[in-house]
């Protein structure tokens, strides 16, 4: 496990990935999860309040229209014409005056049912002979103690009596249940002179079938109550009958209204309506309440996985976006790796991986240039390294030749020329010497010095050279040839006899500066440029080595910080200064030999 881990954190993406998910994600997880828990509670207290305002609604609407149907028989009980028709109608069949009464009676019927009602509502007035007065059957006749609401109606002396469901017997409306009110016309006398019937249809009033089938589908059954008794509703539903139908109330701590019924337990919601007197009480499963429930939470968690989906998916995308600069980054590092200095960052924007790859760009420019500049210091090594064995001959070949010569000088009486030829000879033997670059400040010296007695009989005690050097700086390590071409080239460009050159030696910070000057004619700028810029065994004669040899070979074995440099005025003599490390003692390759 730990070994998965580890290997799963090995890329900045799945860091970012796993940090994303163990400091958000987590997280917000265990708060939705604790907040859910905490809210439960909330909203099923919100949502069973949101049923209780929907069934106040409801029963509202429902006193609303008894209100209307109430106010409409109080306008035509207090009518005067309708008092006075209905307690003497004449006979309006024959006589016009009565007709006349007739027909305005039945336009004031229309009306209310028109203005105050709904127009499939029923409106009626029952005289004490055997005629009605209706809206939708104009008069009729009609045995008024035959009708089932008359006891109960004439028992309340003029006050509403309110009944439902009623069905009109023997009527084209008899299929459509009605909420209907009755009252006794009373007019100003104690005496009545007659009944009114007014009818709303129950799916204007109640709710209708479809608002009843989607309520069932959801476990709400709705029930109109009157002391106690169903007058509308359907407990068939519930598995019971009218009369078995009883609601035994109990409110739980938390508000909610219980009742128990067949073995299952329902929320009750109900509400008052005043005008009847009636109770509009709605039943939900409980079982149904929590699957409603349910739903809303799986609702809520299906938004909060949706948008967690989505917020990822854009985070993975962005994070991929971002960090591509990376991968590429660390492909190009390998291409480089493998010597591929072509391998080039794009850089896109200005943000801290711009920079990053600006920087490796620059990096990768740099370390191409010093690699070829390397190789090409290399290879001058290489030619400097060549030129130096062109420059050899066959030792054994020399040195007999000139001990040949030398006998025979001696043989002839020319002495002179012997001890010639005998200096020769140290010299070809001291440059023949190979298998070593290296040699001490002492030995330089004393070459040097073979030379330059040759080149005092040549010129005839015309040069000195006077040599200043400390006894503790001769043992240092100098290169081979390093002395004998700066004094060779004073000799050739001093132009003016006689000539002095001073040679001294000085050691400073872990450096080590031998000067050679002369009191010649000096030169110019051009002229020492010239003379650095000039092909080697062009600018000497005798070792084949110039200066700008001794400056690539001095900067090859110890770098840029070392070399030859030359200052010279017109007329003021040349000074020559050779600087490279201190090193004395046995010979330190690590140090000697860069390459």
């Amino acid at each position: 496990m730990l070994v998965f881990v580890r290997n799963l954190l090995k890329s900045l993406r799945s860091k970012i990935i796993v940090s994303l998910f163990v400091l958000i994600i987590l997280p917000v997880v265990v708060i939705v999860y604790h907040f859910y828990h905490s809210s439960m509670e909330i909203v099923r207290q919100q949502l069973y309040q949101s049923n209780q305002v929907a069934v106040e609604r409801k029963a509202e609407a429902m006193n609303e229209t008894a209100a209307r149907m109430l106010n409409a028989s109080n306008l035509l009980a207090g009518d005067p014409e309708t008092e006075k028709f209905m307690r003497d109608p004449g006979n309006w069949i024959n006589n016009y005056d009565s007709f006349s009464s007739f027909k305005v009676l039945d336009r004031k019927l229309s009306n209310m049912r028109d203005m105050l009602l709904e127009s499939n509502s029923y409106l009626a007035l029952y005289d004490y002979s055997t005629y009605a007065y209706s809206t939708w059957a104009g008069a009729y006749r009609s045995r008024l103690t035959d009708e089932s609401w008359y006891d109960r109606t004439s028992e309340l002396k003029g006050f509403p009596y309110w009944f439902a469901p009623y069905a009109f017997k023997k009527s084209e409306d008899a299929a459509q249940p009605l909420l209907a009110m009755t009252r006794q016309l009373n007019g100003e006398t104690s005496s009545g002179y007659g009944f009114m019937f007014i009818g709303i249809p129950l799916s204007s009033f109640f709710y209708n079938e479809d608002e009843i089938s989607r309520q069932a589908e959801h476990g709400i059954r709705n029930f109109l109550v009157n002391e106690g008794k169903v007058i509308i509703g359907e407990p068939a539903a519930l598995g019971m009958t009218a009369d078995a139908l009883s609601f035994n109330l109990s409110t739980a701590n938390n508000g909610f209204k219980k009742t128990r019924l067949q073995d299952e337990t329902y929320l009750v919601n109900d509400a008052l309506i005043p005008q009847l007197g009636w109770h509009l009480v709605q039943l939900m499963s409980e079982k149904d309440f929590l699957a409603q429930l349910n739903m809303l939470r799986n609702k809520s968690i299906s938004w909060v996985i949706a948008f967690f989906l989505l917020f990822t998916i854009a985070f993975i995308g962005l994070m991929i976006r971002f960090t591509s600069p990376i991968k590429q980054l660390i492909r190009s590092m390998n291409h480089v790796g493998i010597g591929n200095f072509d391998a080039m960052v794009t850089i896109k924007g200005e943000d801290e991986f711009a920079v990053l790859g600006n920087r490796f760009n620059h990096m990768v420019t740099r370390l191409h240039e010093l690699i070829r500049n390397l190789s090409l210091e290399q290879q001058r090594k290489q030619k400097a390294q060549f030129q130096a064995l062109q420059a050899q001959m066959n030792p054994h070949f020399l040195t007999n030749t000139l001990n040949s010569i030398k006998w025979m000088a001696i043989l002839s009486g020319a002495g002179h020329v012997s001890e010639m030829i005998t200096k020769l000879g140290k010299l070809v033997n001291y440059s023949m010497r190979s298998g070593t670059e290296f040699i001490t400040l002492g030995e330089e010296l004393d070459y040097l010095s073979v030379y330059m007695s040759l080149q005092e009989i040549r010129y005839h005690d015309q040069i000195t050279v006077a040599v200043e050097v400390p006894e503790h700086l001769l043992p240092c390590r100098v290169l081979k040839f390093s002395l004998q071409p700066a004094v060779e080239n004073s000799i050739k460009h001093g132009s003016r006899f006689p000539l002095h050159i001073r040679i001294h030696a000085r050691s400073e910070d872990d450096k080590l500066s031998i000067t050679v000057e002369d009191d010649g004619v000096g030169m110019n700028e051009e002229t020492i440029q010239a003379i650095l810029a000039a092909d080697q065994q062009s600018s000497v004669k005798f070792s084949g080595i110039g200066l700008r040899n001794i400056h690539d070979r001095i900067r090859l074995h110890f770098g840029a910080a070392y070399g030859i440099h030359i200052d010279s005025k017109p007329n003021e003599g040349l000074r020559f200064t050779l600087t490279i490390p201190l090193q004395g003692g046995e010979r330190d390759d690590s140090n000697l030999d860069r390459g």
